[in-house]
């Protein structure tokens, strides 16, 4: 009984801190980078200049597919300074990848 009691609560308190860690996810497209900020414990800040963006990729997994959701991952040569969206629309997803790749192309042919 007590041992139940106490997978219970663990799953209620895993479940209201992933709540809260996924809604703390946000982005904003600005003139020369993405800026992804994550987290409301464990914070993180990425700065992707459109310039340094080698490709944009979109996955989805079975579960993901069922609700219609999919994750944005942006790649750079660094494997350090990508970047990932997850938990996306997956209509938003592929409208921002097409315009990251936009930029991205932009940005490199002014180079």
């Amino acid at each position: 009984l007590l041992g139940t009691l106490a997978l219970v609560l663990v799953g209620a308190w895993l479940a209201w801190v992933m709540g809260r860690q996924g809604r703390a996810i946000s982005w904003g497209e600005l003139d020369e980078e993405i800026v992804i900020r994550k987290g409301r414990l464990f914070r993180s800040l990425v700065s992707v200049p459109y310039g340094r963006l080698q490709y944009v990729d979109i996955q989805s997994g079975p579960l993901a597919r069922a609700h219609g959701i999919a994750s944005c991952e942006i790649h750079t040569a660094s494997p350090e300074s990508g970047g990932s969206l997850p938990g996306l629309p997956v209509a938003e997803a592929e409208a921002l990848r097409g315009r990251l790749a936009a930029r991205g192309e932009a940005q490199r042919a002014g180079l």
